[in-house]
């Protein structure tokens, strides 16, 4: 998927395929070459670059990065150098993967510290006993209580007229986008406010409160409440259990210390070997200078080797489509137009490459009229050229396999969905031209802005002809919940939100029926793995041990499953567990329970949360997540995401998500 559409990436309506190219070898050689010894090089020159320059202290401040400030660092590295040769998508495809690389982990970074201020402010702040609040306040425990919960009913009614006034200025800013061109400057200030408002939770306001507030006995009285989770207790506090929080939180912020501080800077990948060689010849011929080198110098030997260079991105106006003497679908590259590649797919993919002929066809064909199409309108966004792992010896544009991975829109697909995106399209452009409009001192670049936005209307006016497909419509009342865990992988109860009755409930067998050995294949599969892996470790050599991709094919698997579920119960959406820091808080509470159990005894305690890692870790819930998103996407099926809590059985826990995620919609406008 293209770096250069990174918004669109994250798009629940994109979908990738791959098919691979066929060309002469020479073809293949010259295009391995380039890729192997200019664009990759390029990539990680700038990777190691980024980092040492001035500006990348005030980077991690932001958290941002700019491509302007990549392309500025590129152009100054190949200056009159061999790189320098390159074609103008190559140079840019390099700007915008070390972008997005930096961008990821300048995020990391950011939310990391972010998690440790928050953390740090509720240890030292929120998280005392009853006893210190009540002395620090100067009153009793029923005075606080009591003042806690006048101000957990101002919070509730202060969010009420949010939500209300949210839900209008929704509905509203739907109506105005079908409305006149004069109305487009408030629908942005609608939507602004919208997404400013709709976030709060009550104990968001709670926040605010204990944080800007000056009087103490409304500091104390909002620490209990953000204590006990937004609730008055009458029961008298549990000391060993407040006790074992903090040391919780403690573990929490020591932790997310550590991977600040140990966080690596981004390399690049070792398609010549020469960190390896680098790290093997230190080990063999230096001395560490601490425990730290030492850990590096390993981790660089046993890190995997990758032979394949970095993939190129395309747009959808940098590609050629056409048919050769044998009605052959074919393409070329922008930079690369000598190069011609037949495209070799299988008989279920071949509809989707003749969609992206058909389209660039008519795209070209129109551009040379008087009614042109709009580009935003087809239905291919981005392509990938990338090489993929292959078997045996010999050359390796031999070996490995040059494929293109396409992203397209599943929205173009229909006309119904054409429509609707030519619309979204519409309304944004005009939007922009009022905006140039109204301002009287145009520069000429603004202009020249002004009159590509004045163009994009007047190809969005037109449309290419598409297939009609009826859109599903869901009944809102009817909710799907799907609790995870790690041995039955994932749980599913269809729930009436009207009478809180279960219509149903489906278990992982059940789920995925015939297709239920899978799971237990992978599962031995990810055991032989490991004892490979802990083989290779032993031995220190390289863990070039690869995955397959069972996990992901048992994963679509059962989205599909779980939508078909949704679909035959006429759901409006389905309801998955929030997964954020999910991973981190486990292991933090798991430390904590090994501290208590194996007092003094550090191995114990390393043994018993490895034990247990492993088991949370054997399958990649974030990757499940995704496959249900993207499969529900197709049916225009929502994702409403809520807590799921670890008690009762299963099926229970699925049932309580499904409430809890329509508690959240009520709380919070559909968050």
């Amino acid at each position: 998927m293209s770096r250069n559409n990174k918004k669109d990436s994250k798009s629940s309506s994109l979908r990738t395929i791959r098919c691979h190219l066929d060309t002469s070898e020479d073809i293949l050689r010259k295009v391995w070459e380039e890729m192997t010894q200019k664009n990759t090089p390029l990539i990680v020159q700038l990777l190691k670059s980024v980092s040492e320059q001035p500006k990348f202290e005030a980077n991690k401040e932001t958290g941002r990065i700019s491509k302007t400030e990549i392309t500025e660092l590129r152009n100054f590295l190949i200056k009159d150098s061999d790189l320098d040769k390159q074609s103008g998508r190559l140079r840019s495809s390099a700007d915008a993967l070390t972008t997005e690389i930096y961008s990821s982990w300048l995020t990391l970074y950011q939310k990391r510290k972010r998690q440790k201020e928050g953390k740090e402010y509720f240890l030292m702040n929120i998280l005392k006993s009853d006893f210190e609040l009540v002395e620090e306040s100067n009153s009793d425990l029923h005075i606080l209580r009591s003042k806690a919960q006048d101000i957990l009913t101002q919070a509730e009614e202060a969010l009420k007229p949010i939500i209300i006034d949210t839900a209008n200025k929704t509905e509203e800013n739907s109506s105005l986008s079908r409305g006149r061109k004069n109305n487009i400057n408030q629908n942005s200030n609608t939507k602004q406010n919208v997404n400013e408002d709709s976030s709060k939770t009550i104990t968001d306001v709670l926040y605010e409160i204990h944080k800007k507030t000056q009087d103490i006995g409304t500091k104390c009285a909002v620490a209990y409440l953000i204590k006990n989770y937004n609730k008055i207790s009458d029961l008298e506090e549990d000391i060993e259990k407040l006790k074992e929080r903090r040391t919780q939180k403690e573990v929490e912020i020591k932790r997310l210390e550590k991977q600040i501080r140990d966080n690596r800077l981004p390399n690049g990948r070792d398609i010549t070997g020469e960190i390896y060689i680098k790290a093997l010849d230190n080990l063999i011929n230096q001395v560490p200078q601490n425990n730290e080198e030492y850990a590096n110098w390993i981790d660089n030997l046993s890190r995997k080797i990758s032979l394949l260079p970095y993939p190129i991105d395309y747009l959808y106006s940098d590609i050629t489509w056409y048919t050769n003497e044998e009605e052959q679908i074919c393409v070329y590259f922008n930079g690369w137009s000598k190069y011609r590649f037949k495209i070799c797919c299988n008989k279920r993919q071949r509809h989707f490459f003749k969609r992206f002929l058909d389209d660039y066809e008519a795209f070209t064909k129109h551009d040379k009229g008087e009614e042109k199409l709009s580009g935003s309108l087809i239905t291919l966004r981005c392509v990938q050229l990338i090489w993929e792992q292959g078997e045996g010896k010999g050359k390796p544009w031999k070996v490995h396999k040059l494929a293109l991975h396409c992203s397209y829109d599943t929205r173009l697909w229909t006309a119904e969905g054409t429509e609707k995106v030519r619309e979204e399209k519409t309304d944004k452009a005009q939007k922009r031209v009022i905006e140039a409009e109204n301002n009287e001192n145009l520069d000429k670049n603004q202009q020249t802005q002004l009159n590509k936005n004045k163009s994009s209307l007047s190809r969005l006016n037109n449309s290419f002809t598409r297939p009609s497909k009826l859109v599903y419509r869901g009944q809102s009342n009817i909710i799907v919940g799907v609790s995870f865990h790690p041995v039955e992988l994932a749980t599913v109860a269809v729930v009436d939100i009207n009478t809180k009755k279960v219509l149903g409930y489906k278990t992982v067998k059940e789920l995925l029926g015939d297709n239920f050995y899978l799971l237990s294949r992978r599962r031995r599969q990810q055991v032989h793995l490991r004892k490979e892996r802990e083989k290779a470790q032993a031995k220190g050599s390289p863990c070039n041990i690869g995955e397959s991709e069972l996990g992901d094919y048992t994963d679509r698997l059962l989205a599909k499953r779980i939508v078909e579920i949704a679909k035959y119960y006429q759901a409006s959406c389905i309801a998955l567990p929030r997964l954020k820091d999910t991973r981190e808080i486990r292991t933090s509470a798991i430390q904590v329970k090994a501290e208590t159990k194996f007092p003094g005894n550090v191995n114990a305690q390393n043994l018993y949360v490895k034990e247990y890692n492993r088991q949370i870790h054997n399958w990649s819930y974030g990757r499940l997540q995704e496959s249900i998103k993207l499969k529900a996407a197709e049916l225009k099926i929502s994702i409403e995401f809520g807590i799921q809590l670890y008690s009762d059985t299963l099926q229970e826990q699925a049932r309580d998500l499904a409430l809890s995620a329509y508690q959240c919609r009520i709380n919070t406008n559909g968050r």
